[in-house]
């Protein structure tokens, strides 16, 4: 069998594919496709491109719009997990994100640094928004005044699509910004290496990844922040308060059986904070997970030393024992 790896672009991240195949032609039309397929994805569901399919429901918000089968089981999925983590992940999020002064790609970001002349008002005493879905008809309606922003779910439902399109070619990882998941193993009987960067510190990895038929996922607040009013903002909105999350978690690395849930886990469980998020994360089956503090501490869960195989010495002394 032989390595086929491809790079690209999509998402507002860089995406890697890893293929081992014994056969070059097909393992290399597979990797275009899987590329053709997330830009097909982002086209379709991204709330940054205004022909978007997402972007015309956001806009048509208040009337019943005929949305595609890949659009209503996003929005269903979003709105069903949003039920099952109490509303902390929450789709219906995108006037708070714009109102703290995400309102482009995170690439475009830097064109405006401050965001001080936006005069739209952080969300006062938020409530779930009540979206109608007619399964009969398939059709969303959006309250009026309410948009969907559907980046980590989307995203992480591509990574997980792609990689089971990549299966029946052999062995297979696919990467996009950390959320990854990975098909059986090399060939030759090692797992899968996945570094774990340092949150504060990206180019060092706090240490390397086992993995087999897993996913993994981060969430953390140093990588999509800016200056909003003169304040420092991020993109965790806390759906409690409508503007982003105050936590006294830096990060969240979650390792599970699929994406989204992987990344959904980690994203509740960093909006929770420390207690709060252990708690949730224990109460989810078959996850291991690695908390990092602000304070530079890092929490354990599940036996995620046990899928670490590489440490540095700073990750290893500042394990805590959790009672």
């Amino acid at each position: 069998m032989t390595e086929f790896r491809h790079h690209f672009r999509a998402m507002g991240t860089e995406v890697g594919l890893w293929l081992w195949s014994q056969d070059d032609q097909q393992a290399r039309q597979a990797l275009a496709e899987i590329e053709q397929f997330f830009a097909q994805t982002e086209a379709r569901l991204s709330r940054f491109q205004p022909e978007s399919e997402l972007s015309q429901l956001n806009q048509t918000a208040g009337q019943s719009f005929a949305a595609s089968p890949l659009l209503f089981q996003l929005v269903e999925m979003a709105l069903a997990w949003r039920e099952r983590t109490a509303g902390i992940f929450d789709p219906t999020i995108l006037e708070a994100l714009i109102a703290s002064g995400y309102d482009r790609s995170f690439e475009k970001m830097d064109e405006r640094r401050d965001r001080d002349h936006i005069a739209a008002p952080p969300v006062s005493s938020p409530v779930l928004a009540q979206v109608k879905l007619n399964r009969i008809d398939r059709t969303i309606t959006l309250p009026a005044g309410v948009g969907l922003d559907l980046g980590g779910i989307a995203k992480g439902w591509t990574v997980q699509q792609a990689a089971r399109r990549l299966e029946q070619f052999g062995p297979a990882l696919v990467d996009a910004g950390g959320d990854i998941v990975c098909i059986d193993s090399p060939p030759s009987g090692s797992r899968w290496l996945v570094g774990l960067a340092d949150p504060e510190r990206p180019d060092i990895d706090l240490a390397t990844l086992t993995l087999r038929n897993e996913a993994v996922a981060t969430s953390s607040l140093v990588r999509r922040r800016w200056r909003h009013r003169g304040a420092l903002a991020h993109h965790l909105i806390d759906p409690r308060t409508g503007v982003p999350a105050v936590t006294d978690l830096v990060s969240v690395t979650v390792i599970g059986p699929e994406l989204p849930a992987a990344e959904i886990h980690a994203k509740v469980a960093l909006i929770l904070g420390k207690q709060e998020g252990l708690a949730y994360l224990a109460a989810q089956p078959n996850l291991s997970a690695l908390l990092v503090t602000i304070d530079g501490r890092h929490l354990p869960y599940n036996a995620f030393e046990d899928k670490a195989y590489v440490y540095s010495n700073d990750f290893t002394n500042a394990f805590v024992n959790l009672v």
